[in-house]
């Protein structure tokens, strides 16, 4: 197959454009899959704060245990309803190109809820006063 003068010269071109796609692809991916990993670290912060606290440990030591497992940067809020502990961890990853700086952030969310072991009502109750 003879190659015409018009045609010289295209696959570099075709190369040139398709590249930079390409960059911008793969940096999406890695983005992505970034998320995906900090929303499971906040689904595993949930959880072990959520156990934590239902087995009866104080709440500042079972959010520092949170806080250890979360992203950096994460907030942990523990609220208790009844024999219910609920825990959601929270988390903004921001995506910050190298060229354009940050474009945008997206909030994470993790929600655990566990009810509190037997034998532990809590703090404030009448056990507890004993």
């Amino acid at each position: 197959m003879r190659w015409t003068r018009s045609q010289r010269g295209s696959v570099t071109a075709e190369t040139a454009i398709v590249l930079p796609v390409i960059v911008v692809m793969l940096l999406a991916a890695s983005w992505a899959i970034g998320l995906v990993v900090a929303q499971i670290r906040c689904t595993d912060a949930a959880r072990d704060v959520a156990r934590a606290v239902a087995r009866g440990e104080p709440e500042e030591d079972a959010r520092r245990i949170g806080l250890r497992a979360a992203p950096s940067g994460s907030e942990v809020a523990i609220t208790r309803t009844g024999d219910d502990v609920s825990v959601l961890v929270s988390h903004a990853v921001a995506l910050d190109w190298p060229v354009l700086g940050p474009v945008s952030a997206v909030g994470l969310e993790a929600r655990a809820t566990v009810q509190v072991e037997p034998g532990d009502l809590g703090p404030g109750t009448a056990e507890e006063e004993r």
